[in-house]
């Protein structure tokens, strides 16, 4: 029976095999490459999109130094025209004649407009290919978009990441939860790589990832400097904690430094939190059963993350739930629960710093 002291909870998964659903889809029609039933690896593509265009209006008198009315004796390509890159669109002479002056096409597509003094372009983008990423089994397919994949593993859920998915062998970088990774540890070995720091790393630690082309980064906490610089470059990271400089919680450090070298999916697009995924080989699953993840619940006994005040990272279970409020060093008084962390100690924690995990 529940109890009606302890409310809901926030719930992060951290499992060390699980069976999961996820889908794989595109945000426009395409062609469907595979089928139900199908087992598809990580980078197996299962879905691709033709081209799509893309509206480009440039003012290309400007750039033929001509006026308005002038602009359409210089014009080589009409409305209607189709364009391969390259292709010359508008010369004009200078100097006499010795030089020529040209607006070439940015890319493959077709004139669509001339308006005044500018030109409107429908640009073709690149094919779009869709990867699994998820190592398992087709379960369904959604028409003309994607796939619905079934996968077992490992699954970890942050709290904050950026930068997308990226997929990589896992490269653990520091031996003990609260590490810091600095510049000097990062080398060629980093190329292609998801990296595991432990409470963060530093500024020159992110360019030297991205010099060696790591694939991608898994780390416990950022400083607010960091996470600035990570909106600027391109290095999908995935944070487990939070901000500031909190070691990655112990169960998460000892899961993921147990899979180090396999192949593991950094994936912040799933709607609710970001994932980390390690596909699970037939290999070494040792007779066990993977389950679809179950709700934890708010209860007596409970595993439970402190995600603010001082303590903020400790892991710890729900000893008691006081049925009064109780008075913080603050003076304030909160509703709450007597955790009990790993070092035996208990300490009272208001509700909206908890969270459950596992």
């Amino acid at each position: 029976m529940a109890n009606p002291l302890i409310p809901p909870l926030t719930q992060a998964r951290v499992l060390p095999l699980a069976r999961i659903r996820r889908e794989r889809a595109m945000s426009v029609r395409g062609e469907v490459l595979v089928t139900m039933g199908s087992r598809v690896g990580a980078l197996d593509v299962v879905a691709r999109a033709a081209s799509v265009g893309h509206l480009s209006p440039v003012p290309l008198a400007r750039y033929m130094r001509t006026t308005e009315t002038a602009l359409s004796k210089f014009l080589r390509k009409q409305v209607g025209d189709d364009l391969v890159a390259r292709d010359v669109i508008a010369e004009k002479p200078e100097l006499f004649g010795a030089l020529k002056r040209a607006y070439r096409a940015p890319g493959n597509g077709r004139i669509t407009a001339l308006q005044g003094s500018w030109l409107t372009m429908d640009l073709l983008d690149a094919p779009f290919e869709l990867k699994a990423y998820y190592r398992g089994a087709v379960v369904n397919i959604i028409s003309q978009r994607g796939v619905i994949i079934e996968a077992t593993g490992a699954l970890v859920e942050g709290v904050w990441a950026s930068g997308g998915e990226a997929y990589g062998g896992l490269k653990k970088l520091v031996d003990a939860p609260g590490g810091i990774v600095s510049g000097d540890a990062i080398d060629v070995s980093a190329r292609g790589a998801i990296l595991l720091a432990g409470a963060g790393v530093t500024k020159d630690a992110i360019e030297r990832a991205i010099q060696e082309q790591a694939a991608g980064l898994i780390v416990g906490s950022i400083t607010p400097q960091i996470k600035d610089l990570l909106a600027t470059v391109a290095l999908p990271t995935l944070v487990t904690e939070g901000f500031g400089e909190i070691p990655m919680a112990l169960p998460i450090f000892e899961l993921l430094a147990r899979h180090g070298g396999e192949e593991t999916l950094i994936n912040s697009n799933t709607g609710a939190r970001p994932e980390i995924f390690i596909p699970a080989l037939s290999s070494t699953l040792s007779g066990e059963t993977a389950l679809p993840p179950s709700t934890l619940n708010s209860e007596i006994g409970a595993q439970v993350r402190i995600v603010s005040g001082p303590l903020i990272g400790h892991i710890g279970k729900i000893a008691d739930a006081p049925e009064q409020p109780q008075v913080l060093e603050s003076g304030v008084s909160a509703w709450g629960a007597q955790v009990e962390l790993l070092t035996g100690s208990q300490v009272f924690v208001p509700w909206e710093n908890l969270e459950l995990i596992g």
